[in-house]
């Protein structure tokens, strides 16, 4: 039964996938291109998340959903986000690994994996999409079966074409989030430039004189930028923009 299901992964398509992600524009046209994906996979349900490491508050979690709504409604209302077994996973390993493998240490992800199973994974795998350099921002593709232990035996192809997947995921969500930050925020160029003085550790001082500003047009020019991107100080604004690519 479980070579029928894998005779069934088309590579060809899974490529495809991978190579037009990178070309859409639209968190839409990406979704179409997931549901693709899992099809050619030969697996039941799909779900990318991608947040950033130690987010208390959820806030930066967003999904891309191939798979049963019902079972991520659900999920959401329960907001395990921080405290789920395959995210910690993601945010401290590259391996795929086959979540039988990923020790349940709490109710909470108990409960997590016992909801996933009654909307039909009764197995998974869950492919990290590690940080770049300086990005504290991860990624993970879970790939779901309605078969027992589908994923508890050598995958073959599933490994290398789902983890190039979930990089390329990993890295459009990225690119969307940078965008976003320069279009929704209207960060210009004169405010990319005092945060790359800010993160070469130019002082108040040393920044006014380049700009040939006072150092209290200095301070309030940095709290609006703190206060657009919701950032508590100066130094998290230029760490912000530093791991999305801006400066």
């Amino acid at each position: 039964m479980i070579e029928t299901q894998r005779s069934r992964i088309d590579a060809d398509a899974v490529l495809d996938v991978v190579q037009r992600v990178g070309q859409s524009a639209t968190e839409g046209e990406v979704l179409d291109l997931l549901f693709a994906a899992k099809d050619a996979l030969g697996v039941d349900q799909a779900v990318f998340a991608s947040f950033v490491r130690d987010d208390q508050s959820t806030e930066s979690f967003r999904f891309l959903v191939a798979a049963d709504a019902a079972w991520c409604l659900a999920y959401q209302r329960q907001w395990w986000y921080s405290n789920d077994a395959w995210l910690l996973y993601a945010a401290a390993n590259t391996e795929p690994a086959a979540d039988s493998k990923i020790p349940l240490r709490t109710q909470h992800q108990k409960s997590a994996r016992e909801l996933a199973a009654a909307f039909g994974v009764e197995s998974a795998y869950i492919v990290p999409a590690p940080a770049a350099a300086g990005i504290s921002r991860v990624g993970v593709l879970m790939l779901g079966s309605s078969t027992k232990s589908y994923f508890d035996v050598e995958v073959g192809a599933i490994k290398p074409l789902s983890r190039s997947l979930a990089m390329e995921l990993h890295e459009w969500w990225v690119r969307k989030i940078r965008d976003e930050l320069l279009v929704t925020y209207r960060i210009g160029p004169e405010d990319l430039e005092l945060l790359r003085l800010e993160r070469a550790g130019e002082s108040t001082k040393d920044i006014a004189r380049r700009g040939n500003m006072t150092t209290a047009a200095v301070d309030s020019r940095f709290q609006r930028l703190n206060a657009k991107l919701g950032t508590p100080n100066r130094k998290a604004t230029a760490r912000l923009a530093a791991e999305y690519g801006l400066i």
